[in-house]
């Protein structure tokens, strides 16, 4: 696990010396992502880098940049192949020589051997870059689902990649606001989604499950896993006519082996355990199959209700392992707000993103170096019910709204927008409101969920279809902002976090599963209460999904004031009324969500391009040094 970083020019005045200088920059701003060891190579007019956080063979020999024996390919490498052992001995067999025992080399002379091809192959999450010289051809790579991030941008003659978006900022000191990102930005509360524009005009991002080839100027993306494709009709029938016991044994030996190969490891592993059903799941296996592991937990210190840690304790006393569980304070979450949001690159829309940050950096703390974690379960096994029951119940009141006379119809609709606090009474404002949410990103979330649906064409009832189309969807959706909060807060504090639940071979069954597996009629998550019954008390394996909560009115309490937002981003960049901001800082109790993403845009912006300090930030937000003493002392 490691950050990468590189670049391809495309002119003849450059040197070598001015390369390595620009890639050297990049990778230091990144250097959190690998303390163990750095690199850098130039060859010619393609400069390549990276910063290593050695997990597998800890030697000297899992430097990067890494080549072959001819020194005619090259990668930088971020993530982990699970199979690598087998992809190993298999390319042995074809005549290949290895010099390490690293993945990293497993996956150059995979690509040497099969080309694009060997993605196919791999069972992992990753994000490199490779370079053939006989072609002049550099090809950079995301997993399946974008749990490991890169992005790239033209600047002046040259191609720029890395595995933040802070790396580039830095390389182009001249940021314009990509105000379209902004607007799906404040709808949907992510981007980078189905388009690789990011909120900065000029950097993109390579999208999961996608490739983009860099030769002679040329960038060439391509898709080489898409969702909706994997979706199997026979598959889907033969779980239809299939014992439930049979389909509960079936998920669960993937899932076992899923959470096995995340196992793979020369330094310490650990899981985060909120109490939950998924991670506590993840958990369970995972100390079947490892002789020491460590729980880490979030306690939400002084409000025992939304308090988790009585589970989480639960858990490991079961199991019969360590928990260690960091007590959150409303202090200690205003004081580290900002430094998370600098760590994600992007205003945050999560704010338990403060306490994967701190848990992550416990962890690291107490000597583990690799987190397994749950995100993942609820996408693929139906976890969310105020999504996916929600949906399911507006299905139905949709269709008996269209049998009501279109005045009354209209009138209840109306009554809703105005409850919302929309402007009800414009005219034509209710016909006019849907089409203006998919204008915003160019119906291109309204045509994925179309994709999505359209996949599972020949399951009978609309019903169905629409909720499976949905679970799709989210896998490359309401999944995006979740995995690069997991990747962030993790890798900031030099910590590597696997997904197990986000092995492909298991997205490759639940997403054959009929809605009856995941969100019917038995129970949202069906199938893994099932498994979790067989490794967890009855109380944790039939738990509801009740999310990451936090005492956020408390939180931000001292924050409802307007004079936090005077000559700051959102007035001087955005152009927004003070007049505005003051209602809603006026409302702030009532809107804590609209009030926590105006605060988190207006620490973004301040950090990103206004160019103020992070201490000069952090004061503001919290009266206090980002340091804190006792904090330090904790962890």
């Amino acid at each position: 696990m490691c950050g990468i970083a590189g670049l391809v020019c495309h002119a003849d005045r450059c040197s070598e010396e001015d390369h390595t200088s620009l890639v050297r920059n990049m990778c230091d701003l990144q250097a959190h992502r690998g303390p163990d060891d750095d690199g850098i190579i130039s060859l010619g007019n393609v400069c390549l880098g990276a910063v290593r956080l050695s997990i597998i063979d800890l030697t000297e020999a899992g430097h990067m940049p890494m080549s072959d024996e001819s020194g005619d390919w090259w990668i930088t490498y971020n993530g982990e192949i699970y199979n690598f052992q087998e992809l190993r001995e298999e390319l042995v067999a074809r005549g290949h020589a290895f010099r390490s025992r690293t993945d990293t080399e497993v996956a150059l002379h995979a690509f040497k051997e099969w080309g694009e091809a060997c993605l196919d192959r791999f069972v992992g999450m990753f994000a490199f870059a490779v370079y053939e010289r006989g072609s002049g051809t550099v090809t950079l790579v995301r997993d399946r689902f974008g749990i490991k991030p890169l992005y790239f941008m033209r600047h002046e003659d040259h191609l720029v990649f890395a595995s933040e978006l802070k790396a580039l900022t830095r390389v182009n000191n001249r940021l314009r606001l990509n105000k379209q990102s902004l607007l799906e930005w404040s709808l949907y509360r992510n981007v980078e989604v189905l388009s690789s524009e990011t909120l900065l005009e000029d950097i993109h991002s390579v999208l999961p499950g996608h490739l983009v080839r860099i030769r002679q100027g040329k960038v060439t993306p391509r898709n080489y896993y898409f969702p909706p494709s994997q979706v199997d009709q026979r598959e889907y029938e033969r779980f239809a006519r299939a014992d439930p016991g049979s389909v509960v044994e079936d998920i669960e030996a993937t899932l076992v082996q899923s959470t096995r190969d995340r196992l793979v490891s020369d330094v310490p592993l650990g899981t985060l355990c909120s109490g939950g059903l998924d991670s506590s799941l993840i958990t369970a296996i995972a100390a079947r199959h490892c002789n020491e592991i460590t729980a880490f937990n979030v306690s939400i210190a002084g409000y025992p209700e939304l308090d988790e840690k009585r589970y989480a304790r639960a858990a490991a006393k079961a199991l019969g392992i360590r928990l260690i569980s960091y007590p959150l304070t409303g202090e200690v979450f205003l004081r580290k707000l900002p430094e998370i949001i600098y760590c994600c690159d992007l205003p945050l829309t999560h704010p338990n993103s403060v306490a994967y940050f701190l848990i992550a950096h416990v962890a690291r703390r107490n000597g583990v170096i690799v987190l397994l974690s749950g995100e993942g379960a609820d996408e693929l096994f139906g976890g969310y019910r105020f999504r996916y029951r929600r949906h399911s119940v507006l299905l139905h009141v949709n269709r008996m709204l269209n049998l009501l006379p279109r005045k009354i119809s209209r009138g209840i609709q109306m009554a809703a927008y105005s409850y919302a606090g929309m402007p009800a009474t414009s005219l034509h404002f209710d016909s006019l409101l849907p089409q203006t949410v998919s204008f915003i990103d160019n119906w291109s979330r309204a045509e994925w969920r179309l994709q999505c649906e359209e996949a599972y064409a020949f399951v009978s009832s609309a019903h169905d279809r629409a909720l499976l189309g949905t679970l799709l969807s989210d896998l490359d959706d309401f999944l995006t902002p979740l995995l690069r909060r997991l990747d962030r807060t993790s890798m900031a504090t030099s910590i590597e976090c696997r997904v197990p639940f986000l092995d492909h071979r298991l997205v490759q069954k639940a997403i054959q599963l009929p809605l009856s597996y995941r969100l019917g009629r038995r129970a949202d998550k069906w199938v893994l209460q099932q498994i979790a019954a067989k490794y967890l008390p009855r109380g944790i394996a039939q738990r509801e999904k009740v999310g990451f909560p936090l005492p956020l009115r408390d939180y931000l309490a001292p924050l409802a004031q307007t004079d936090l937002f005077d000559d700051g981003f959102c007035k001087q960049i955005l152009g927004l009324r003070r007049t505005g901001i003051q209602e809603l800082v006026g409302l702030w109790d009532k809107n804590i969500f609209a009030f926590f993403n105006l605060l988190a845009l207006e620490i973004w912006g301040r950090l990103f391009f206004l160019d103020e300090s992070l201490e000069h930030v952090t004061e503001l937000v919290s009266g206090a040094d980002p340091i804190d003493p006792e904090w330090e002392e904790f962890s």
